[in-house]
């Protein structure tokens, strides 16, 4: 997870280890909850790519 572009990883920490819902997400940083879902996905989908390779999620 520390290799993920920061923009990803911060939507992925408030998600899934803070808990908070796409709404929340939006308005703590300020961006649109398309925006919110898109990096959600995008940012599971590195993290798929990598463990499909092997990689480690350090």
């Amino acid at each position: 997870m520390a290799s993920l572009s920061g923009k990803y990883k911060e939507v992925l920490i408030l998600y899934y280890y803070q808990e908070m819902n796409m709404k929340e997400i939006s308005e703590v940083l300020n961006i649109s909850i398309n925006t919110v879902e898109s990096r959600l996905l995008r940012g599971k989908d590195a993290l798929k790519r990598r463990l499909e390779r092997g990689g480690k999620l350090e």
